[in-house]
């Protein structure tokens, strides 16, 4: 067994106290150690930092000042860690020395502590016993003398030079720290860092801005280095462009951000704020902007049911979905999602969902509507649904209404064939059933005595599922199938085919719409006019069905003439189709093809009294367009009155008169001047009349007389015109009456030759007529409203050219202001006044170089200038002044 060394054994006989002392002093020791390598470090370090207050390091390339700062501070490090790897620890010799230097002990007393007392051999007990008496003795005055020793602080510098040294360049740093004042960090940290800029180098040029988002919109908000604190609605995108930098910037406090290095050399920066942050922009190591941001989160839609859903009778197919929606920024997309609860079962069955959009207009706030959707087609119409809508902010945020519970709408089939084929689609749909058991179930049928038009497709389907139709055309097949066989039974054999047939041309154009989906918008030439001439053979083909219901209600006592195709509304559906198409909107498209056949299956469904109400309300119609045109030809009539009026005072008036008329407003009184306007002066003297040449007046006696007579018969016809239109609407036109009276004056003044106040008499009744003409039109279009019943889309008769006895044409289609047909429209907006040729809006006031004015109008305006250029005469009496300032406020006002 290998003895351990004397000093260890010594350091173990060490009272506790004196051992802890050795501990420290070790640690001393190891301290002054390490300091003595690492001083170079730190001296290069304090060295590197005077450089870098001096922008020395930085100046530099930043790859020779990475390559630099390396080999100096990797070959120094590398230096210390070496020596200090390979220098011994402090031993106890040197432990013991610093214990005695430190504490000024002499001769080394602390090796005597651990010594013992050097006895003879020979020496009897009681003298060992005596001699370690006396040892102990000493020994413990030893301790006593060693209580207050105490050790010194690690010593760092050993001589005046290290000192020194360490002074200049603790002086040199506090010199250059106070220069560099406030960006002393910023130096170093440059200065140490390859890559960071300080102080001496300009920051690059920034422009900043946020884009509000599309649901908010508002002016860009432009950002400075350093703002308040922004509040912003979330999905805001920050938009920042550096420019004059070298190297790529960097935007600190979002996750997803986007770098595109110009091609003009600046750096673009874009990211959209979905959280709150505080973004931070720094470039080579310095701020250039720092922004805390807020985001205010979008709420979702509130969503809910409106009403209890579903068809409003038993006969309805349509399922009517009322709905509710408010969103502060705008709701983009609605939609109504359907969970059927497909017997036996009592729970909805999630896998076939049925989704529907509703209608809505692009950002809609806040709505509440009634939604009719045909769902009559769907495999699963007339069964139990839950259902919910679903809503979508502009922001994208989603919403659900509570669930709903209700009915889908469903078409009334009656014959068994067609219950039985429905039936057996709702299995098929439902995956009660696979193709060969639907086929299986299609050859009992055809089993039974079925007519040939109705067990041949039949056959011919089974035939198609052997085969392996897929399902989805299973189902479309077996649909047209129950319809068929449903109208033949209801309308006949005729009109069953005719629908068929527009039911098959509705499908293809459906078809190719979903082709036309699958390819780029606009479709090429050749697949627009595909789709024309489809479209084409649609509304012929719904007018030939409407042709045959029209005839079978002839053969039923119903004589009605057929009504115009081109007002019905599958022309315009049609339109409509072929537009969204070439826009590239497929679903829109569907849509309005949808609907054009609706019209088609509300005259299926029409019974005989709708029949009769349709009857009713195109005599009606016709009854109104009749009145309609003869108080067009009343005005007409009314207006030849008039001309003929004017050009007799044109005649009758001397040569003076006319003359007097193109005086110049200078030189007229102030009495003339109001009586060129008509207006009385001040005096309360009317107009002096023009005297008229009696020649002239004797001359016009027949013409006069004709006018009287034409004026009486116009007389009459303006009666009895008001009392038919009174019976139509049910409604007074008072207007029509004043006309009425009117016309009384008018005879008069022609019974006394008195041209000048019959032509204002006349201008009168025109008036009034023209407001009766908006009255009546008014008051037919309410009525018609109120009387329209289920085939109400359909447009009355075109009304034909006729003759009169006297040889001369009548009012034409052309002649009539509605074409044949009603139109609630105001006549105001479809020929505006102050519209170009190409529905420009025109300026036509007098300052316009497009305004021509007439003669009157440049009058009129000379005399009021006259009027106001006297008003502020101060020359001219104040009694007529007050009085001209009273005439001329309206005027004023007006303007």
């Amino acid at each position: 067994m290998v003895s351990p060394p004397l000093t260890l054994v010594k350091a173990q006989l060490l009272p506790p106290q004196f051992a802890r002392l050795k501990r420290k002093a070790a640690r001393r020791l190891q301290v002054e150690r390490v300091w003595h390598y690492l001083r170079w470090l730190v001296l290069l370090i304090g060295l590197w930092g005077c450089a870098a207050c001096l922008h020395l390091p930085q100046s530099l390339p930043d790859y020779l000042h990475f390559v630099l700062e390396l080999a100096l501070f990797g070959s120094v490090i590398g230096w210390a860690s070496y020596a200090l790897y390979h220098s011994p620890p402090p031993s106890l010799e040197d432990i013991d020395q610093r214990i005695a230097r430190d504490g000024g002990l002499n001769f080394r007393p602390l090796e005597a502590l651990t010594d013992r007392p050097a006895l003879i051999k020979t020496a009897s007990q009681e003298q060992k016993h005596q001699a370690g008496q006396l040892w102990a003795l000493h020994h413990q005055q030893l301790l006593d003398s060693l209580k207050t020793l105490r050790l010194r602080p690690p010593r760092f510098f050993h001589h005046w030079a290290e000192r020194l040294t360490a002074l200049c360049l603790l002086i040199g740093l506090i010199s250059l720290a106070s220069v560099a004042g406030p960006h002393l960090g910023l130096r170093l940290k440059a200065g140490f860092l390859p890559g960071h800029d300080d102080d001496s180098v300009p920051l690059p040029t920034l422009q900043g801005w946020v884009n509000l988002p599309h649901y908010a919109p508002g002016a860009p908000l432009f950002l400075t280095p350093h703002m308040p604190p922004l509040t912003l609605p979330e999905g805001a995108v920050v938009h920042i462009l550096v420019g004059g930098a070298t190297t790529r910037p960097s935007l600190r406090g979002q996750k997803h951000i986007h770098y595109n290095h110009l091609p003009t050399g600046e750096w673009q920066i874009e990211t959209a704020l979905i959280k709150s942050h505080t973004l931070t922009l720094s470039y080579r190591g310095r701020v250039m902007g720092h922004w805390s941001v807020q985001i205010s989160h979008d709420t979702p839609p509130d969503i809910r049911w409106d009403g209890k859903a579903g068809p409003k009778t038993s006969d309805d197919w349509h399922t009517h979905i009322p709905w509710s929606v408010a969103q502060p920024h705008g709701v983009t997309a609605l939609e109504v999602r359907l969970y059927p609860i497909i017997p036996p079962s009592h729970t909805p069955n999630k896998a076939h969902e049925i989704r529907s959009p509703l209608p809505l207009k692009p950002h809609t706030r806040k709505a509440h509507e009634t939604t009719s959707l045909d769902l009559s087609d769907n495999p699963f119409a007339g069964l139990k649904v839950v259902g919910r809508l679903c809503a979508t902010s502009s922001s994208n945020k989603q919403a659900c209404s509570p669930p709903q519970t209700f009915r889908l709408g469903h078409r009334p089939f009656h014959n068994p064939v067609s219950r039985a084929l429905l039936a057996l689609r709702l299995r098929l749909a439902s995956g009660q059933d696979d193709p060969t058991q639907t086929a299986h179930a299609l050859g009992l049928l055809t089993s039974l005595s079925l007519p040939s038009d109705v067990a041949l497709p039949l056959i011919w389907l089974r035939q198609r599922i052997i085969a392996g139709l897929p399902s989805e055309h299973i189902n479309e097949q077996l649909w047209f199938n129950a319809l068929y066989e449903e109208d033949r039974e209801q309308t006949g054999e005729v009109i069953a085919a005719s629908m068929l047939h527009v039911r098959a041309l509705q499908n293809a154009v459906r078809l190719h719409l979903l082709a036309l989906a699958q390819q780029p918008s606009p479709p090429p030439p050749h697949e627009q006019d595909a789709l024309h001439d489809e479209l084409n053979r649609l509304k012929e083909a719904l007018g030939q069905h409407l042709a045959f219901i029209f005839q079978k209600a002839n053969r039923n006592g119903l004589v009605m003439p057929m009504p115009d195709g081109k007002g019905m509304p599958w022309v315009r559906l049609a339109e409509h189709v072929q537009a969204e198409a070439l826009a590239g909107h497929i679903p829109q498209a569907l849509e309005h093809l949808k609907a054009m056949l609706e019209p088609a299956e509300q005259m299926r469904q029409a019974t005989l009294p709708d029949m009769q109400a349709l009857a009713a309300s195109m005599q009606a119609q016709a009854e109104a367009r009749n009145q309609r045109m003869a108080l067009r030809e009343l005005i007409r009539q009314e207006t030849e009155l008039l001309n003929h009026a004017q050009k007799r005072l044109a005649a009758e008036q001397p040569t003076s008169s006319v003359m007097e008329s193109h005086k110049d407003v200078s030189q007229m009184s102030t009495a003339e001047l109001l009586s060129q306007l008509g207006m009385a002066s001040h005096e309360g003297t009317g107009p002096a009349t023009t005297p008229l040449d009696p020649t002239a007046l004797l001359s016009h006696a027949e013409g006069r007389q004709q006018d009287h007579a034409t004026q009486y018969a116009l007389r009459h016809l303006t009666h009895i015109l008001n009392k038919r239109g009174e019976a139509l609407t049910k409604k007074k036109m008072p207007n029509l009456v004043k006309a009425e009276a009117d016309m009384g004056p008018v005879l008069h003044n022609l019974a006394n030759r008195e041209d000048e106040v019959s032509v204002r008499t006349i201008q009168t009744v025109l008036e009034d007529l023209s407001q009766a003409r908006h009255d009546m039109k008014k008051n037919q279009a309410a009525a018609q409203q109120t009387s329209k019943g289920h085939l109400g889309f359909i447009p009355p008769p075109s009304a034909s050219s006729t003759e009169d006895p006297n040889g001369s044409a009548g009012v034409s289609p052309e002649d009539d202001p509605n074409g044949g047909q009603d139109n609630d429209e105001p006549e105001d907006e479809k020929q505006p006044k102050n519209q170009d040729p190409l529905g420009r809006k025109m300026d036509d006031s007098s300052d316009s170089d497009a305004h021509i004015p007439d003669h009157d109008t440049n009058r009129a305006h000379d005399i009021e200038r006259e009027l106001q250029r006297r008003a502020s005469d101060r020359t001219r009496p104040q009694s007529e002044l007050d009085y001209l300032n009273r005439l001329l406020a309206p005027l004023r006002q007006s303007h």
